[in-house]
């Protein structure tokens, strides 16, 4: 619901104003976010005209001329244009100009009104302009295929993220995905061609084209328009090349040879004073691992149809060969699994064709395929000799696997039409597939996974695991389909731009989730005091010493069970309002409210979350300081939404199961599992996750908030002099609300008993998406009969204080325009994220939570003490400076240069004031430095210090001979100083019942210096 807040108040006027007018109007709008403006005033006035010409197609458009001289062309396709203006039939100026994808680009006339007279802006070889864009107040920053061709970074669409400001890459425990401005990896959106391309099954990051596709990458870090949604992060819009009239053709291929990539840093233990056989010792050999990366690519473009009909097809294959250490010293599978050989190889393509109609009508159709897939061959390893075993004993072949993040295919059609000189529609429609196949072999699923720490082992058993597959897996076959459809409007009305706008998405996962290989996990287990009785999830077990033997030295098992393999549907729909208002000839003043709602629906595609009304209202304003666009001053005020993905419902609202049995044991067996077991317990689950049905009326609070969150920008930019372009920027964001699962009985147990509520048939409380911080409504089933109470519970009842995520970021640039010969620029980001939540994710776990808006942030309120702090995605410090330079007219120098402070360290171990009570879960809460969980302190979040600074420079050298026209030969040399700093480290200090051994341990590193060799030959037909 719409909050009567300052922020809605201020812009009731300007709504209403703009939808009454757009009540007048067919129903129907204007898509911005893959095509760009062309605007200007010149003298004169009505009767004079504006025409554009692409150079590329030969496509025109005219516009005319209003009493003041001003004039706005819209809905342009990205390219290379000619102005001319036309006074009295008259052509009395032109200028060429580069538009850019939702961005607009001012047509300046600087030669008098005089017929017969010629004035050419200079259009730079980066694609940077001369004049600022004061036509927008959008945060981030737009890159070029030419800017991009020309510094040394990764060939994909994550590395130009990182080119931009106020962004981090993502935690690196996650597959993909990146944190803008503070928001979790899963709340961005990505559009190709205005297509929606986000993971519809986790959101985290989306499917790629091949690099060479890349016409325009735009990165939205905040203040974008009321035309994107469903995103607390950022907007990654993708705008592709297409064809012209001129044929061209292309091939390139590139080696990341072995023998340049140096070598990997090894993991050791920390010191941690308490694991002697372990403390300083090597975990997980890397320095003897190998990685050779080849890529080939080849594309074509030109006219079908002269004029007409355009086409481009790209094709790119990237494979990836890896020999690689996977088991660490105390692995169970050492010699089984121990080694790993991997081939990983990506086709993907790229098609697209472009019909123009006739200059006012246009068609384009869009085809991408992201097709990974990997091969992985497991042999033994005995790190004494470094020997790797010569018998394959295991093999997997996957694809959009669980090592693929993303990956699918892509169709969408899309339609422009320039009604009107002051008219505008677009239309388009699209779908998404993704299909996973998982196939591994010499696999037994009928035999469990064992787990055992070098602590928990017996002497003189076997614990060398029979199964050769570990961790989970998923279903092979299981996939992802998303259906789009979107509509825009724009109607230009005096110094009033309208625009509207609606989409609508459906999602459907199916066979998604994941299950234990095997079945199960038999997990080995000490206690330092068998004679005491052990706090374990879910329960407690009786002292072990009554049970002789190998229990009365500590030893036990816990078998676990876990699967959540089902299917998930999802669905988003949204309509937008938009005046763009030319208050003078310097002020542009935009005012625009979002509408959105989304569903969730279970495996029966019966709806459990249904929201229909999250309003988002925004303004942003921009001013011209100067009125030649050398000084621009802006701001923006706006509220920003978020959906949830379809894998919530797997365990949310599906029949999940994740148990818990507990046993002692007197011996193992040649497969390393227990024999001679005494059950302990009955199967136990923290969050009665037994496989049983869930009722979709009781898995979510009624009437819930969306997740939203408001922001606030204001900054300025300046083009000083032809050399020097800076800025500066403040952004501030606060998370208002959240959606995540609440997994504590004890507030409906004890709304019963307030309510002297029968609960005799109660089949108790799993858990239940909800609002934390504000009072929730459930629906509950006391009597087991499908008979529900309303059960309305404060935020006080609920024990949860309200959720908090704030980011505050300075941002300063300065750049040196394509000029002399060379091309600079250089961000300077302050910033502080802080919270008690992350957001959709939960990054500050040993391996990074991977239920997005289903973490276990919020399942208990003893998980929230000490969780506000510094947050994982908070960089304090960040410099990011790239450029070129033109060393002679045949070779160019680049470089790229990330500087960032380290990462926010926490704590993280059993809680000593719930131990007892069972409401909590091993290493989560914020209490550590403890001999046992019980002498555990608090520690709350981001007070152990920071990880190292991030420092990576990479350098490339490009040589363009003259006499090959069209050849050119290229190094890249990435992480030149071969800082592999540490991303992450292992932060769970202790459990219920134990020290762990691997506390502050490394987990991820800085990739290793490497160079890549390329050849590229580019021929255009004349």
């Amino acid at each position: 619901m719409l909050r009567n807040t300052v922020l809605v108040r201020a812009l009731q006027v300007a709504f209403a104003t703009a939808a009454i007018t757009a009540a007048t109007m067919p129903t129907a709008m204007a898509q911005s976010n893959a095509s760009g403006t062309v605007f200007g005033k010149v003298a004169g006035g009505a009767g004079d005209t504006i025409v554009l010409k692409n150079t590329g197609t030969n496509a025109t458009r005219s516009s005319a001329i209003d009493a003041n001289g001003n004039f706005r062309v819209t809905s342009l396709p990205i390219g290379t244009y000619t102005a001319t203006l036309v006074k009295g039939g008259a052509t009395v100026g032109t200028t060429q100009l580069e538009v850019l994808a939702g961005q607009g680009v001012e047509a300046s006339f600087d030669a008098p009104a005089v017929a017969g007279t010629t004035a050419v802006q200079t259009v730079r070889v980066a694609g940077r302009r001369s004049r600022i864009d004061v036509s927008s107040s959008n945060n981030g920053a737009t890159f070029t295929a030419r800017e991009l061709e020309k510094l040394p970074i990764g060939r994909n669409v994550e590395s130009i993220v990182q080119l931009a400001p106020n962004t981090t890459r993502g935690d690196p425990s996650y597959p993909a995905g990146a944190s803008f401005g503070g928001g979790g990896a899963s709340e961005n959106a990505y559009y190709i061609n205005g297509m929606v391309a986000t993971n519809a099954l986790t959101q985290l990051g989306a499917m790629e084209l091949p690099f060479g596709a890349i016409a325009q990458a735009q990165i939205l870090t905040g203040g974008f328009g009321v035309e994107f949604g469903r995103s607390t992060g950022g907007v990654v819009n993708i705008t592709t090349k297409s064809g012209t009239n001129t044929w061209e053709a292309g091939a390139m291929a590139s080696i990341t040879p072995r023998s340049t990539r140096a070598s990997y840093r090894d993991q050791y233990y920390s010191n941690t004073g308490a694991f002697p056989e372990t403390d300083g010792k090597l975990y997980l050999r890397r320095q003897d691992n190998e990685l050779q990366q080849t890529q080939a690519s080849a594309w074509v473009g030109g006219p079908l149809i002269p004029d007409t009909l355009f086409g481009f097809v790209a094709l790119e294959q990237t494979k990836s060969e890896a020999d690689q250490v996977v088991g660490s010293t105390t692995s169970t599978t050492l010699n089984n699994s121990g080694f790993r050989n991997a081939e990983t190889t990506t086709k993907r393509y790229y098609g697209k064709l472009d019909w123009n109609i006739n200059d006012n009508h246009r068609l384009e159709f869009t085809a991408i395929g992201d097709l990974p897939k990997s091969d992985y061959d497991y042999r033994g390893y005995n790190y004494a000799t470094r020997a790797v075993g010569s018998t394959v004993t295991s093999s997997i072949h996957q694809e959009f696997g669980p090592a693929h993040a993303n990956g699918g295919e892509l169709q969408s059609l899309r339609y422009v039409g320039n009604l009107t000189d002051n008219l505008t529609i677009n239309a388009l429609y699209g779908k998404t597939q993704s299909r996973h196949i998982y196939e591994p072999f010499g696999y037994n699923p009928a035999l469990p996974q064992v787990s055992a720490a070098a602590a928990n082992r017996a002497p003189g058993l076997n614990y060398v695991a029979g199964q050769k597959v570990t961790s989970t897996i998923p279903l092979s076959g299981s996939k992802d389909d998303v259906t789009s459809k979107r509509l825009d409007l724009e109607y230009k009305l005096g110094n009033h731009t309208l625009r509207a706008g609606l989409d609508n998405n459906k999602a459907v996962s199916t066979g998604a989730g994941e299950a234990y290989a095997g079945g199960s996990l038999m997990q080995y287990q000490r206690t330092t005091t068998p004679n005491q009785s052990i706090n374990v999830s879910g329960g407690s077990l009786p002292a072990l010493s009554q049970f002789g033997g190998l229990a009365a030295q500590g030893y036990y098992v816990r078998n676990i069970i876990y699967s959540t393999i089902s299917n998930a549907y999802a669905g988003q729909d949204a309509q937008y309002l938009e005046d763009r208002w030319q208050v003078t000839k310097d002020v542009l003043l935009t005012a625009g409210l979002r509408r959105e709602g989304f569903y969730n629906a279970n495996q029966d595609n019966t709806k459990y979350i249904e929201m229909k009304n999250q309003y988002a209202p925004r303004v942003n304003a921009s001013w011209d300081v100067n009125g030649d666009a050398s000084f621009k001053v802006f701001g923006s005020l706006g509220r920003y939404t978020i959906q949830i993905p379809t894998m919530v419902a797997l365990r949310g609202a599906n029949g999940s199961t994740y148990t818990f049995q507990y046993y002692t044991y007197t011996g193992t067996d040649a497969n390393g599992l227990p024999t001679g077991t005494t059950q302990l317990t009955e199967p136990v689950s923290n969050n009665n996750e037994y496989g049983q049905a869930k009722d979709p009326k009781t898995v979510a609070a009624q009437n819930m908030k969306p997740a939203y969150q408001d922001e606030f920008t204001i900054g300025m930019e300046r083009a000083f002099s032809p050399n020097l372009n800076f800025g500066a920027k403040v952004t501030y964001r606060k998370l208002k609300s959240t959606i995540d699962d609440l997994c504590d009985p004890r507030p409906f147990d004890a709304y019963a008993e307030r309510n002297n509520i029968d609960t005799s048939n109660y089949a108790g409380f799993g858990c239940a998406t909800f609002n934390p911080g504000r009072s929730n409504e459930f629906l509950v089933d006391y009597a087991g009969n499908q008979t529900y109470t309303k059960v309305n519970l404060s935020a006080e009842e609920l024990g949860f204080d309200k959720p908090t995520r704030t980011y505050a970021a300075l941002d300063m640039f300065f750049e040196h325009p394509y000029r002399n010969g060379w091309y600079a620029k250089v961000n300077y980001t302050l910033s502080r994220n802080r919270g008690n939540t992350e957001g959709q994710t939960l990054s500050d776990t040993t391996s990074a939570q991977g239920d997005v808006a289903a973490t276990q942030t919020w399942d208990f309120p003893e998980l929230m003490v000490g969780a506000y702090g510094l947050l994982p995605n908070d960089r304090k410090h960040q410099i990011k400076a790239f450029g070129f330079y033109d060393v002679t007219p045949e070779i160019t120098a680049g470089a790229n240069l990330l500087l960032a402070s380290g990462r926010p360290r926490s704590c993280s171990g059993a809680d000593p004031t719930a131990i007892d009570s069972g409401y909590h879960y091993n290493s989560a809460a914020h209490y550590c430095f403890g001999a046992t969980g019980e002498e555990n302190t608090l520690s709350p979040r981001g007070t152990v210090g920071r990880l190292p600074w991030e420092k990576t420079l990479d350098l490339n050298l490009v040589y363009k001979p003259a006499y090959a026209k069209g050849l050119s030969l290229r190094v890249d040399v990435y992480n030149v100083l071969n800082d592999q700093s540490i991303q992450k480290v292992y932060e769970a200090y202790n459990d219920d019942y134990a020290r762990v051994a691997t506390y502050e341990m490394p987990s991820y590193f800085t990739a290793p210096r490497s160079a890549k060799f390329t050849v590229e030959y580019n021929y255009r037909f004349k």
